[in-house]
């Protein structure tokens, strides 16, 4: 019988570097041809959607099934001998992943010395996004902005506790990124919330919230500017990726531009222009959802408070 971790669970045996350290290894294993994504689907029941998706990695053994619907997140984690290995609870990985994924690419693209880091957004994947960039040694300071002003200052309040490091409830968006070596779009918005005109020379933008063809928080010409375009997996992007999608339709953005992370994450040292823009647009993959469950299940395990029946 398979082991059920609940959230608090989940929160107790991932940590964000080792999220981030797992997410490199998954990805360089996808170079490989270790690892594979299964695309996200979106059933359509009534009113309500439920969203399933998927992704294995070789040298563990194990694949992963996510699927989620309304406020409720589960992983399915299987070994190729052993078969259902635990059922998770998965806001908390999901979000804990996600972060993670920004460091990796990050890491990579943003040019060296980047440190101030500007954010869009105080949903349920901000958070981790900027404890994750702590955690890569990319962020010293913060600037956030968002719409309610109440709670972006309870955000960053908190934030600035957490991080130990100075966090800013910025009066614009303009504002919290103008001076921004790092840029972070996590919000759910249909139409751009980051322009390229504000951002100054050298910025890496990472988008993370929109993860639908009718969402687009990343301005068309930040895409068109940027000298690399990287995302998680393209035949996913190719259908979730709103910003991709609308210029390869007009005919502006050649798929064959686009870069996905494990190539990045496996090609050494990057050379770029410190005056260019980079981007990285982030949906969410299986392949960082079993990488992030095999941890967990395996300190479930090591833990000795978890015993598969």
């Amino acid at each position: 019988m398979p082991i059920y971790l609940n959230e608090k669970d989940v929160a107790e045996f991932l940590d964000m570097p080792t999220a981030i350290a797992a997410l490199r290894d998954a990805f360089a294993a996808r170079a490989r041809n270790e690892g594979n994504v299964i695309p996200r689907t979106r059933w359509a029941f009534g009113e309500r959607r439920l969203n399933v998706m998927g992704g294995g990695l070789l040298a563990q053994r194990r694949f992963a099934v996510k699927a989620y619907g309304s406020s409720a997140f589960h992983v399915l984690l299987y070994s190729e001998k052993d078969g259902l290995l635990a059922i998770m609870e998965a806001n908390v990985l999901g979000q804990l992943r996600t972060g993670a994924a920004s460091a990796v690419a990050s890491e990579k693209m943003a040019r060296p010395g980047a440190r101030k880091v500007g954010l869009i957004g105080t949903g349920r994947q901000a958070r981790t996004q900027a404890l994750a960039l702590k955690s890569a040694g990319l962020l010293s300071e913060l600037s956030v902005f968002a719409r309610a002003r109440d709670k972006l200052e309870a955000f960053c309040a908190a934030l600035g506790r957490e991080l130990g490091a100075p966090v800013t409830a910025a009066r614009t968006a303009e504002e919290a990124v103008a001076d921004a070596d790092i840029v972070t779009a996590a919000t759910n918005s249909a139409t751009p919330v980051v322009m390229a005109s504000w951002l100054k020379a050298g910025a890496h933008v990472n988008g993370i919230g929109a993860n639908a063809a009718n969402r687009r928080e990343i301005d068309p010409d930040i895409v068109l500017k940027a000298s690399l375009v990287v995302t998680d997996d393209i035949p996913q992007a190719k259908t979730e990726a709103a910003e991709f999608i609308d210029l390869a339709k007009a005919g502006r953005l050649d798929w064959n531009s686009v870069k996905p992370l494990h190539e990045i994450v496996t090609a050494g040292s990057l050379t770029r222009d410190p005056g260019a823009l980079t981007l990285f647009k982030s949906l969410g993959v299986g392949l960082e959802d079993v990488a992030v469950a095999s941890v967990i299940y395996d300190r479930a395990i090591a833990s000795g408070r978890f015993k598969p029946l």
